[in-house]
């Protein structure tokens, strides 16, 4: 038999547990106060420096909102998209997750943008993306300048056109981790000016689709457009792992 080591827990992260977990459960809501600092130390028989830790960490991550010296207590905040976005923005950086999820969470929430964009676009946000579009033609004799960001501001302008503030919340943030794949993954090409006019190309082909209202041709072309991009350079098994989320969409592998 093997035994799990104990992790040793801080009194400060019990704290902080204990207290999203009171507002998880309705205790305490948007707006509400909680005790004072000398009441949440009695409460949790702890010293002052460990309340401020808590509350500290606490506020970091958005969870309140706390101004030094205030006896009132610190207050509940809303929820807001920008403490989602930092979350996701740790885990996308980590290095526990591999290459393959990226790319499978990244066809997942293109292939879907793309899919609402040609129905719940308006005229003025197809204009933007079709300029983001273009923006990647222009770099077809300087690929190496930037084209992970303009890649990436093309895809963000498709994402704020399907009226998905999760979509573009999460895209955004994955985006921004894509960028510096897209980039190096253009380092090892031999002809990166013709990856650039390829990709430049399948652009097009897309904002034609989001523009004549074909959602789920639109789904397909951007899907297969960012698999192709990498397909040279995938293992077997990242390919065996992208082939069903491909399948799904009816892209071209």
């Amino acid at each position: 038999m093997s035994f799990t080591p104990v992790q040793k827990i801080n009194a400060y992260e019990i704290i902080v547990d204990q207290v999203e977990q009171a507002i998880s459960d309705g205790t305490y809501g948007a707006g509400d106060r909680l005790p004072s600092e000398r009441q949440l130390m009695a409460d949790f028989g702890v010293s002052r420096a460990t309340v401020r830790e808590a509350m500290r960490v606490l506020q970091a991550t958005g969870v309140i909102e706390s101004r030094p010296g205030d006896p009132r207590g610190p207050v509940v905040t809303a929820f807001s998209p920008r403490v989602l976005e930092k979350s996701m923005a740790k885990l996308a950086q980590l290095d526990s997750v591999s290459r393959v999820e990226l790319l499978q969470f990244r066809l997942l929430l293109e292939g879907h943008a793309s899919l609402l964009a040609a129905t719940e676009r308006t005229d003025d946000e197809l204009a933007e993306i079709a300029r983001r579009g273009e923006d990647i033609a222009d770099l077809a004799d300087q690929p190496d300048v930037r084209f992970g960001e303009r890649v990436n501001r093309f895809h963000q302008a498709i994402r704020r056109a399907s009226h998905n503030q999760m979509l573009e919340i999460c895209g955004n943030v994955v985006g921004g981790v894509m960028a510096e794949m897209i980039d190096r993954r253009l380092t090892s090409e031999t002809d990166r000016s013709s990856r650039v006019r390829t990709s430049a190309h399948d652009a097009r082909a897309l904002v034609a689709a989001i523009r004549d209202g074909r959602a789920q041709e639109a789904a397909a072309i951007s899907t297969g457009n960012i698999y192709r991009y990498y397909a040279d350079d995938l293992s077997s098994e990242e390919t065996r792992r992208l082939a069903t989320m491909m399948e799904s969409y009816g892209a071209q592998m």
